[in-house]
């Protein structure tokens, strides 16, 4: 067990795909050792159209406020949001980003828009495409992120190869990622410059025996010189708070990694790993 490694990626009933209770997430984690973690439910903005997604975001930042006052000393609560496709609806974006004061902000891709498919990709069937079209497709995935990064303000880059959870995860199909290393880099050197977190994402260890981003792209940004990681479970229940922290530090610690941060008031924290 890992104690007190944050874990800075986490959902809760505010979220479109989890019914899980902030308390009862706060009691899992405490369970697990973890005494930091941060509430970052979805904000999909391609979904303004379909409900209120600015409700539930102000109703988790006040339960979060709540338990905090409540549970002072025995575990810290974050109060964030994890923003996707931002630059789909940069006015829904300007809303939101000035809507509450949250102490993290992650930014993430969950959508393909392409001529096969638009949507979230974790709805789409990978076994269907051609090799050639599943490149495309990937390769739409890392322009998107770098396109976000060029327009959205954001601590953590959320889950880079999300779409390797689906790809390899579910469908077993092969990837050469090897043909994505430009854009890679390119997406790491943007965010070294910009001091924004590049995230461990833990929740895709059960799929494919790796994380996302994969190690070899963590070791990537070390050797590029990038310090600033986060670990988070993406968890959706209970169940999976904190999972795989273990085994994530120990890949961080053989990489050279001395530390993980957290975000409080949008500022990282280190912890000493």
């Amino acid at each position: 067990m890992v104690l007190s490694i944050p874990d800075m990626h986490t959902h809760s009933e505010y979220s479109h795909d989890s019914k899980c209770k902030i308390e009862d997430m706060m009691r899992s984690q405490i369970e697990k050792g973890t005494n930091i973690f941060a509430v970052t439910d979805h904000f999909d903005s391609y979904c303004y159209n379909d409900y209120d997604i600015f409700t539930p975001i102000k109703k988790a930042y006040d339960t979060v406020a709540q338990l905090n006052k409540l549970h002072h000393g025995e575990c810290q609560l974050l109060a964030g949001i994890e923003i996707s496709e931002a630059f789909w609806h940069p006015d829904i974006y300007e809303k939101i980003k000035y809507y509450l004061d949250f102490d993290v902000i992650i930014g993430s891709v969950h959508c393909l828009r392409s001529k096969y498919y638009t949507g979230a990709y974790s709805g789409f069937d990978f076994s269907k495409p051609s090799q050639a079209v599943l490149n495309e497709l990937l390769d739409l995935y890392f322009d998107d992120v770098l396109t976000m990064l060029d327009f959205m303000d954001f601590d953590i880059l959320a889950h880079l190869t999300c779409p390797l959870r689906y790809i390899i995860g579910h469908y077993h199909r092969e990837v050469d990622i090897s043909r994505f290393i430009p854009k890679i880099h390119k997406i790491l050197d943007v965010i070294i410059d910009r001091n924004i977190a590049l995230e461990v994402n833990t929740s895709s260890f059960d799929l494919f025996n790796d994380f996302m981003p994969t190690t070899n792209i963590i070791k990537m940004y070390y050797d590029k010189g990038g310090r600033l990681i986060t670990l988070g479970s993406d968890a959706h229940i209970i169940e999976r708070a904190s999972i795989n922290f273990d085994k994530a530090v120990k890949v961080l610690k053989e990489i050279g990694f001395d530390g993980v941060y957290y975000y409080k008031k949008r500022k990282p924290h280190k912890i000493n790993i």
